[in-house]
């Protein structure tokens, strides 16, 4: 005000303020006592000014303002995070990157899964390397740029394939991400309609607003059209497959013949292939079998799917299958029926139906406890009523574990595990089994 009443211009004032911001914070002092010496001068002009309380308070909350606004950049620049940036040596821990170059986005070469910026450190890829991908220690370079490049061919293919370009590609994207997290779980195609889009848009509209909200009502969530989504990734999967398996020189098969809980006769065929100089394991199809469980009914099936996605089975170097008349019969069998075609195919048993023919001749006092073992956990398990029962038992008692195991007769390790729960729940057992079954008596025989 003093150069106002005497220049009748605040111009020189609004610069010394700038500059004044432009000063750091140990300059506070001299601000007060300029601010004390405008108030002298002001005083000795005689001009109208408020009482010296008012004007202490004026010119102190001017300066804590000033302190508060450097404090506040000063904190902001504290608080920025610094980018971690991406390294090629990490290629040698499978990790590449994705996203913009100066955030980039570390992302697993073997598994495909992605982590935070954070995360971009030696220590922290080198414990996702090894706690995940053990068997990969030790790999050359040149595997997993391999793998880099199988990554990148992904990502153009699942781009062109999935998601289009315009204002709707994020909505297409979301919903094709949540349509894979619910084939996942196993829940029914209406969840994501009637439970994820509400949950989604409750959370998103107390985080981040309502704005944000009306965001989520964009996505297609609806049970046909998550249907669809399932079904394009599977068919998606399947190509991706199948044009792998066409350029492998050889593979070979491993089926079975299963009946499912509605008596549903199924065919399941995995396979085995060399790509990009790695050996592969895949789930190659399920297919039903209508009718007949023959040798030639099964052949007829993988044979379809042979021809129909324009494989050849000279390249077939083997089959594996169980011990069933129609896969290893020496005329009407699978394997006969393959040989057939290609006489240098090779033939094995599978490990597992192996295991089981040898446990078949084992002595007959550990056959007996383990056949005894069987019918006292078909006792409690095989009625819902017994069950429930055994189950409050062991809660009253204080058990760690409430219910016993089946035992599979094709799994070789189920036996150890029945043998383990029934053991660890011994006393429940005798409880329960007092007057109520004959086979009380052994679990008292030491």
């Amino acid at each position: 005000m003093d150069l106002w009443l005497k220049t009748g211009s605040l111009t020189k004032k609004k610069t010394e303020f700038q500059n004044n911001n432009q000063d750091s914070t140990g300059l506070k002092e001299e601000r007060n006592d300029a601010n004390s010496a405008t108030q002298i001068k002001l005083l000795e002009a005689g001009a109208d000014v408020m009482d010296e309380g008012n004007t202490a308070d004026t010119n102190q909350s001017s300066t804590d303002a000033s302190v508060t606004t450097v404090g506040h950049k000063q904190t902001h620049q504290e608080t920025a995070k610094k980018k971690c940036k991406y390294c090629n040596d990490y290629l040698k821990l499978g990790i590449f990157w994705q996203g913009n170059s100066e955030d980039p986005i570390p992302q697993c070469v073997l598994c495909y899964e992605t982590l935070a910026n954070e995360a971009m450190k030696p220590s922290n890829l080198r414990r996702h390397f090894e706690s995940r991908h053990k068997e990969y220690v030790g790999k050359p370079i040149e595997f997993f740029q391999r793998k880099c490049n199988e990554l990148d061919i992904h990502r153009k293919k699942e781009a062109s394939s999935f998601f289009i370009s315009g204002e709707n590609a994020k909505d297409t994207e979301s919903s094709y991400k949540v349509s894979l997290l619910i084939s996942k779980t196993g829940k029914a195609h209406s969840i994501g309609k009637t439970l994820v889009k509400p949950a989604a848009k409750i959370m998103t509209e107390i985080m981040l607003g309502e704005k944000a909200s009306k965001e989520i009502k964009k996505i297609p969530l609806s049970n046909d059209t998550v249907k669809k989504r399932i079904t394009s990734m599977a068919e998606n999967v399947k190509v991706q497959l199948v044009s792998q398996l066409q350029q492998s020189l050889y593979f070979s098969l491993q089926l079975d013949e299963s009946t499912d809980i509605g008596n549903e006769a199924n065919l399941l065929c995995f396979v085995r292939y060399i790509y990009c100089g790695e050996v592969h394991d895949e789930f190659l199809f399920c297919r039903p079998l209508p009718t007949n469980t023959t040798g030639e009914a099964i052949f007829n099936v993988g044979n379809d799917f042979i021809v129909q996605n324009e494989h050849s089975w000279s390249r077939c170097v083997g089959i594996s299958t169980d011990g069933a008349t129609a896969m290893t019969d020496k005329l009407r069998g699978l394997v006969s029926r393959v040989k057939s075609i290609v006489p240098q195919v090779k033939a094995a048993h599978c490990c597992i139906h192996r295991e089981q023919l040898a446990v078949k001749h084992m002595l007959t006092c550990l056959k007996t406890v383990l056949e005894e073992a069987e019918k006292i956990v078909n006792f409690i398990k095989g009625k819902a009523l017994n069950t429930r029962l055994f189950i409050v038992l062991c809660e009253e008692m204080g058990s760690e574990y409430t219910k016993l195991l089946y035992h599979t007769e094709v799994r070789w390790l189920t036996r150890g595990k029945v043998l383990s729960r029934l053991f660890e729940l011994r006393e429940e057992v005798q409880i329960f089994l007092y007057e109520r079954h004959d086979l009380y008596n052994r679990m008292h025989d030491t």
